[in-house]
């Protein structure tokens, strides 16, 4: 869990709230709720719906909301750097010539 997640969850816990009582309420599944904390974006429906769900769940834990989109489209960027980082291919080994073809012929 990184730094946007762990903020969620210090922030319910110092209310005493379950995901159950936050979802109660804001009518967000305990499960995105959890997501969210956890910072596993890819369970959420993703788009704006992203973005509503961590505005509210930030509005009832008396955190800014803005402040919260703007930290979560962070974490989103630097994930996707990090897929591209991964992804990208390795440049292909140089081919290796027999030596008889690298002698020089006089």
């Amino acid at each position: 869990m990184g730094a946007f997640g762990d903020k969620f969850r210090k922030a319910r816990e110092s209310k005493e709230l379950s995901f159950d009582d936050v979802s109660n309420v804001i009518k967000i599944s305990p499960r995105m709720l959890k997501a969210i904390e956890e910072e596993n974006f890819d369970q959420l429906p993703g788009g704006v719906f992203n973005k509503g769900f961590i505005r509210a769940y930030a509005k009832h834990l008396a955190l800014d909301p803005e402040e919260a989109i703007s930290e979560y489209l962070e974490c989103v960027r630097q994930a996707q750097v990090q897929a591209q980082q991964q992804w990208q291919p390795e440049p292909a080994p140089e081919p290796v010539r027999p030596a008889a073809m690298n002698a020089k012929t006089s």
